[in-house]
């Protein structure tokens, strides 16, 4: 009697861990569920679940009152027949627990190796399949050494409680960022319509940070209007963070309008930040002559003087360009139509296009070079490189007598 007792208990256990028992299980619109035995599986049309459930009770429910049927795999119809042949000992419970893995009844099997814990607390072949780990002399589990370690579960992953924090936040950001990108977009929809005054005062009222993603989104929308540009612009001015800023100089070198690219300069030349600064000395380096000159324009509005030498080594540039090859085409003379003569008479194997370098003086450059230095050396890259030098010893000299 007190082996089918526990075999009982062992039962209960499943169904508590795997929320099933023998039969079917019937969520319920209203919420909740039933599990048992449908007696009139094989109602057609279906009207009504008549349901046995496993304490013997029969419940009739209205067909609407059933939202799905859940059934049991084959393997758990399977367990419900076979686990009770199974005897309440060490042995049995192991074998059990073993059936259940074969199978990948996973709730199923860590109710039969906790119950063969329980039998013999030092059944090896139990703890480790229940992630146990041997350590300074007693069974201990990974959540309790991780926790000693002062880990915790996290979506799966054990981290620190600052990484979690950290992990939080900026899920807290990119949900803000979010709502504030379909709260943009809506405003901006607004913006040729009536309500395009309310649409303009609440952009420029926006101060949350969080804001920047959609706001910067919105200002390189190419359909957009100049004017529409401008304002976004604006909005990205108030902000001040670094990511704005960052936006801000982006748009002063790509947007196609000369009064939008002024909008963003106007605003970063008063904040009289280094990083912008390395940000428009780094642009001098590309390869687009367009970028090269709007990034002297920018370093000339933010007057930084340690841009003075890369805006030298930027007054002129070589760049490369396709340009039609005139021998593409042509007759070959050795190749005729005439008596004798073979192919068709083109040069058919020669590029339609050929490479050249072409040099290009930069006259944006030129300008920053003469409103930073005061000098002016036109294009004589040389005439510029000898006159820094000379102005860096003789500050290096300043610096020594001033120390």
């Amino acid at each position: 009697m007190k082996s089918a007792a526990v075999g009982l208990a062992v039962l209960f256990s499943v169904f508590l861990a795997t929320g099933r028992a023998p039969g079917e299980t019937l969520l319920l619109t209203q919420g909740g569920q039933i599990t048992g035995e449908i007696q009139n599986p094989n109602e057609v049309p279906r009207k009504t679940y008549v349901v046995k459930t496993p304490e013997g009770a029969v419940v009739t429910l209205d067909h609407a009152q059933v939202k799905q049927v859940v059934r049991q795999r084959p393997a758990e119809a399977e367990y419900e027949k076979t686990h009770a042949r199974y005897p309440d000992t060490v042995e049995g419970q192991w074998e059990l627990a073993e059936w259940c893995r074969e199978r990948n009844l996973q709730a199923q099997r860590k109710v039969h190796l906790q119950r063969l814990l329980e039998l013999d607390p030092n059944h090896k072949q139990a703890r480790l399949a229940l992630g146990y780990t041997w350590k300074d002399g007693r069974w201990t589990t990974q959540e309790a050494l991780m926790k000693a370690r002062g880990l915790e579960l996290y979506k799966g992953r054990w981290l620190t409680p600052q990484e979690i924090e950290v992990l939080e936040e900026k899920q807290k950001q990119q949900k803000a960022e979010k709502e504030w990108i379909r709260t943009i977009e809506v405003w901006r929809s607004w913006l040729d319509t009536d309500r395009g005054r309310i649409a303009r005062e609440k952009i420029l009222e926006i101060k949350d940070p969080a804001a920047v993603l959609g706001l910067a989104r919105a200002l390189e929308a190419s359909g957009d209007s100049p004017k529409a540009r401008v304002l976004f612009a604006k909005a990205l001015a108030g902000l001040g963070t670094p990511e704005a800023k960052r936006k801000l100089a982006s748009c002063a070198l790509l947007d196609p309008d000369e009064d939008v690219r002024a909008t963003c300069l106007d605003y970063l030349k008063k904040v009289k930040d280094t990083k912008l600064v390395e940000f428009f000395v780094a642009r001098l380096q590309e390869k687009n002559v367009n970028t090269i000159n709007r990034a002297a324009v920018a370093l000339k509005e933010m007057e930084d003087k340690s841009a003075i030498g890369p805006l030298i080594d930027a007054l002129v540039t070589l760049h490369k360009r396709k340009v039609p090859n005139p021998a593409a085409g042509q007759v070959n003379p050795m190749f005729g139509s005439g008596p004798g003569g073979g192919g068709s008479g083109l040069s058919g194997g020669a590029p339609k296009y050929l490479t050249r370098r072409e040099r290009s003086e930069n006259r944006s450059v030129l300008e920053a070079l003469a409103a930073l230095t005061g000098v002016n050396y036109g294009f004589n890259v040389e005439a510029w490189r000898s006159w820094y030098a000379a102005q860096r010893s003789r500050e290096a000299v300043e610096a020594r007598r001033g120390s």
